[in-house]
């Protein structure tokens, strides 16, 4: 299956953010379970996420991307980028 980089950087007023954040979190645990997710995590001044979707393609990473609670909600901007996994 393709990989795909997701980068979402939160966008929204903190008041607003801090509700839809500890629900993105949880989807992420939900995802990561489920197979979807190879490797996740926010940035460090919480501004944002990083993560590594293992999907079937870039149809199906789109979907689980625009249905993450930070997304639905308008309070981030994301990029979604397919990933070839370096060869060493």
């Amino acid at each position: 299956m393709p990989l795909y980089v997701l980068t979402i950087l939160v966008t929204g007023p903190p008041e607003q953010v801090s509700a839809a954040a500890a629900e993105q979190r949880e989807r992420l645990r939900d995802l990561h379970r489920g197979g979807k997710i190879s490797l996740a995590g926010e940035f460090a001044n919480d501004d944002g996420f990083l993560q590594i979707l293992d999907v079937a393609d870039r149809h199906e990473a789109e979907a689980l991307t625009r249905d993450l609670p930070l997304v639905r909600a308008g309070l981030a901007s994301w990029m979604l980028r397919e990933w070839k996994r370096a060869e060493f």
